[in-house]
């Protein structure tokens, strides 16, 4: 099991929010060793500074409460910021956003690039007791989630592995081989940009290693993307009676709040596919779903998300239906660096999903598979 060290970044006029965020996740360090740690922790006598520094440098999540305060505290601007932030971008951190008040968060083009457990349009001090104590609920089963995600994937010694970027598309045989299914692959190998990111497109059948319940090579979008809830099950199950017909992926959430949603997703390096077309398909069976379900493709760039963006909102799934294939088709901007998709469920009900293929438009005018 990896180190879970976790760093709070706050401002003190915040602390009121902090107090908050230590009650909820007081569980995970009695019971799962979380390591959370905030200025309190330093007592009279030790260098502050080298203590702060210590903590910044061990980390594995780093939780910011952003407030107007926050964004004006210059020792947090000038001091906490930039390591947490050169961090994150060489891949050692993930830096998860809490909006508590408020704020010019948008307009913090480093910090805006990460996506936030609420939306900056409903912070915290906007909602009823009730909702933000859901919501920091949500946070400390993400925070969990994570580390038994990076328990799974991590190789030995938790260091991560560089992922391939082939300045060149991947020739004929490549495609072959990445096309070749796999009922029992490895580890996935992260790149150094996230951990939470596989080389290349990875059990998109659904067929192939479990870990904690979710596919290896998915999870469940937490720092990823924005409002996100990660109450909503994931499961692998048979497709059908046939045993023949291998396993598929569910969705799921017996009752929603309005604007509730969960994401099953898997990110990779696309700069390899960057101005060409490329379709992400995949079959999809509904339950009771009473807001709408789909598949979903982004592209981003290492500077800039959402590139594109396509979630079957314009043509949703609803309610109950049978198998069916749907597909989304993206020309990808020519700075492309990063491919994120998955299977969304808005509201409650059940999603299956089965057989997801990533294909490329080819110079002979047909799709081949990435």
């Amino acid at each position: 099991m990896i180190d879970r060290a976790v760093f709070v970044s706050y401002c003190h006029a915040d602390a009121a929010w902090l107090n908050r965020v230590k009650i909820h996740l007081r569980p995970l360090v009695r019971q799962a060793d979380l390591d959370l740690w905030d200025d309190s922790r330093i007592t009279p006598g030790q260098a502050w500074h080298e203590e702060i520094s210590k903590a910044l440098g061990r980390a594995r999540v780093a939780i910011l409460l952003i407030s107007a305060d926050f964004l004006a505290s210059d020792f947090v601007v000038n001091n906490e910021l930039p390591p947490l932030l050169h961090r994150a971008a060489r891949g050692g951190l993930l830096i998860v956003p809490l909006i508590v008040s408020h704020c010019l968060f948008r307009e913090h083009e480093e910090l805006a690039r990460y996506q936030c457990v609420n939306s900056p349009d409903r912070p915290l001090s906007d909602m009823s007791v009730g909702d933000a104590e859901a919501t920091l609920v949500s946070l400390g089963r993400s925070v969990d989630q994570y580390f038994r995600f990076l328990d799974t994937t991590l190789p030995a010694g938790g260091v991560i592995a560089p992922a391939e970027r082939r300045a060149q598309p991947p020739s004929r045989s490549e495609t072959h081989e990445r096309a070749t299914p796999q009922k029992t692959p490895g580890r996935p190998v992260l790149s150094t940009k996230s951990p939470l990111v596989v080389d290349r497109p990875l059990n998109l059948s659904f067929d192939g290693a479990v870990r904690n319940g979710i596919p290896v090579g998915w999870f469940n979008s937490f720092g990823h993307v924005s409002g996100v809830s990660t109450d909503y099950g994931i499961r692998i199950v048979p497709r059908s009676a046939d045993s023949a017909a291998g396993t598929c992926a569910v969705l799921e959430k017996g009752a929603a709040v309005d604007g509730e949603f969960g994401s099953l997703m898997q990110r990779c390096p696309g700069r390899v596919l960057a101005g060409r077309t490329i379709r992400i398909e995949g079959e999809l069976r509904t339950e009771n779903v009473s807001g709408w379900a789909g598949l979903w493709l982004r592209a981003d760039a290492d500077n800039e998300p959402n590139l594109f963006f396509d979630n079957m909102s314009r043509r949703p799934v609803v309610g109950t239906t049978n198998w069916k294939r749907y597909f989304i088709d993206a020309p990808l901007p020519i700075n492309t660096d990063w491919l994120n998709y998955g299977i969304v469920l808005a509201g409650s009900g059940i999603v299956h999903a089965d057989n997801i293929r990533l294909l490329v438009w080819n110079a002979d005018g047909q799709w081949e598979d990435v």
